[in-house]
């Protein structure tokens, strides 16, 4: 499941940073925390491997799946770290598109956009996590 060292790299962050969103935040943050390591797993069950030219519809749906938790989320509560994290989410989406409409986009810039867009939602995650537990603990005093 975890062949390549950014791949490992990628799990022990996402599990971190989820753990800790799970563990400090609130509820949008647990959802979020939630649905990326579901996001993670069925990614890593359903990528195509041996094949990076063409697109990874698989991927490409369940990255849409979890821009549509990220949106509802946006609609649904007061968090302002959800916002950058759905447009982080979207521009990810949208990198999948562009190799769908065109079949020129390398796979090297593919792979790369992807882990980018990934990264910066984890961060936005954990940043809201943390301000989260930053609030609760300063209204708990």
């Amino acid at each position: 499941m975890l062949s390549s060292p950014p791949e490992q790299i990628w799990a022990v962050a996402m599990l971190a940073v989820s753990t800790y969103a799970w563990w400090r935040g609130g509820w949008v943050e647990r959802v979020v925390a939630v649905a990326n390591v579901l996001a993670w797993v069925a990614t890593a069950a359903l990528q195509n491997r041996t094949n990076w030219v063409d697109p990874q519809w698989s991927v490409f749906a369940v990255d849409v799946l979890f821009l549509g938790v990220l949106l509802a989320l946006v609609v649904r509560s007061d968090r302002t770290w959800i916002l950058p994290a759905a447009a982080f989410q979207l521009l990810l989406v949208i990198t999948h598109a562009a190799i769908i409409v065109d079949g020129g986009v390398r796979a090297r810039a593919y792979i790369t956009a992807l882990i980018l867009w990934s990264y910066l939602v984890l961060t936005a995650l954990a940043l809201g996590a943390h301000l989260r537990w930053r609030l609760s603990a300063r209204s708990a005093r």
